[in-house]
């Protein structure tokens, strides 16, 4: 599964993307997490996607929640910005890594609503505490508001409804921490 995932994630970021970072580039290789941070707030949301996914593939799951919903945030938000963007392209690649990478860390997020409700309140304060050269949030501070109160309903439905996540992932036979 891992290698499928991988070869997915690789292949569609290849695809899309023209200047696609390999998942090399995605390593970090400093020592603090403010020094990883701040290479990371620097890079296009794809990579913050390579990096949840190297962080999930690692047994960092729940960390690669939060850098999933980090990366998801800006590149709704970069793509809101810039609806010239053409389908084909960065829109296409973001759908089909939210449908591969996406799945299995919602499936791991689900199993303990908890801990993805501090997985956004975590990504949502990280996105605010860090410039965003991708997309300027004072220049498209509209979009980024948008983008961010989407982010919020999600969390307000997982508090709503933490008991009937809970009831269908086990009908379904997920596991529930």
């Amino acid at each position: 599964m891992k290698r499928l995932l991988s070869t997915l994630l690789l292949a569609t970021l290849t695809a899309y993307l023209p200047a696609a970072p390999a998942a090399t580039d995605v390593t970090m290789t400093t020592q603090s997490p403010q020094d990883t941070d701040a290479v990371l707030a620097k890079k296009h949301p794809s990579e913050l996607y390579l990096h949840a996914k190297q962080l999930f593939e690692t047994g960092h799951k729940d960390e690669a929640v939060t850098w999933f919903y980090i990366g998801q945030l800006r590149w709704r938000y970069h793509l809101l910005a810039h609806p010239e963007l053409p389908p084909d392209g960065e829109p296409a690649a973001m759908d089909a890594l939210n449908a591969t990478l996406g799945q299995a860390i919602n499936e791991w997020a689900g199993g303990s609503p908890k801990a993805w409700r501090a997985a956004i309140s975590k990504a949502l304060a990280w996105d605010a505490a860090h410039p965003n050269p991708t997309t300027p949030k004072a220049q498209y501070a509209d979009q980024w508001q948008q983008v961010r109160a989407g982010l919020m309903q999600l969390d307000g439905y997982l508090r709503d409804n933490e008991n009937q996540i809970r009831t269908e992932r086990q009908a379904r036979g997920l596991e529930n921490r």
